[in-house]
């Protein structure tokens, strides 16, 4: 029998993999009937995902995948650029000089994995997080792991034409760059411009959905 955790994931993954769409409303006596659990379970996963922002309810309407906006958009790259700007200032000189090696092979991972496939932003998603851990804050890395649950599902769900998406900037080249900063100044720009990479197209593509 699934406990509300388990019944979480489920949804989760189908909100990841667009089974379920920005807008479409929530069932929960489906939902139960689905997965063959009570409804307490479902309703439980389905506030913590309210919670996190995945969903939202609709006075007279219900319970729906959230519809996604582009100054929705821009926000979650606000609160991530923040986040990993200050975890730079704080690892580029006190860890990750030791960690150099183990990050460029990380870092290579990531560049060979293929586009546009929800492993392979996850494995981005596992790297940048590593990088926001070794700024020794666990504050930090408990925000950004927040703020890039729905990072990805913005990310999955994107409506960006074909013509305008960009492949992505390079990791080995970041962690060389953040190895070689001369300040915190430096290495706080530096992750910065990689966030913001071709961001851009993905508001451009992506209107009220």
């Amino acid at each position: 029998m699934f406990l509300s955790r388990d019944v979480y994931n489920k949804i989760l993954e189908q909100l990841l993999a667009g089974e379920l769409h920005s807008g479409q409303i929530i069932n929960r006596r489906q939902i139960a009937g689905e997965f063959g659990v009570s409804v307490a379970p479902v309703l439980e996963a389905m506030l913590l995902l309210e919670h996190e922002g995945l969903l939202e309810t609709i006075p007279r309407k219900g319970t729906q995948v959230r519809l996604i906006r582009p100054e929705d958009i821009l926000g979650q790259f606000m609160i991530r650029d923040a986040i990993e700007s200050k975890a730079a200032r704080l690892y580029w000189s006190k860890s990750l000089p030791d960690a150099y090696e183990d990050m460029i092979d990380f870092a290579r991972q990531v560049d060979n994995a293929p586009e546009d496939l929800l492993e392979d932003w996850r494995m981005e998603i596992l790297f940048h997080k590593e990088l926001v851990s070794m700024a020794g804050i666990p504050a930090l890395t408990k925000a950004f792991d927040q703020t890039m649950k729905l990072n990805l599902f913005f990310t999955m769900a994107r409506t960006v034409p074909p013509e305008k998406k960009h492949g992505r900037d390079n990791h080995e080249v970041l962690i060389e760059r953040l190895n070689n900063a001369d300040s915190a100044d430096e290495a706080e720009e530096i992750i910065r411009t990689h966030v913001w990479y071709a961001k851009e197209y993905m508001l451009e593509g992506t209107g009220p959905v």
